[in-house]
């Protein structure tokens, strides 16, 4: 009997890690809260000829996996000054992933 839970086991916990959420700790509305104060997208506008939101979903898109997000959400406050505390940077990349990028 034990034998032919282990397996299940094995599969539920590998399934849970596969798409569990990347960032568990950070308040998705929050983080749009932070983007939409700091006026994040009018830089956004300015670099991508008037679609703001295309820095997300170009094909071309630099941003692979949610380490990468992280690293540029803080690029992007250091580089404006927005005035982000570093403990909202999680917020705004939960945000973005849930809106946009979709990891899992």
């Amino acid at each position: 009997m034990i034998t032919r839970l282990v397996p299940a086991v094995v599969a539920a916990c590998v399934a849970t890690t596969l798409h569990a959420n990347p960032f568990p700790n950070a308040d998705p509305q929050l983080g749009r809260k932070h983007f939409d104060e700091a006026k994040c997208n009018s830089c956004h506008v300015s670099l991508m000829a008037g679609d703001g939101n295309r820095i997300f979903t170009r094909p071309e898109r630099k941003i692979k996996d949610p380490k990468a997000l992280l690293k540029m959400v803080r690029f992007c406050v250091d580089r404006t000054g927005a005035g982000i505390f570093p403990e909202d940077i999680e917020h705004i990349a939960a945000y973005l992933n849930q809106e946009f990028y979709k990891f899992k």
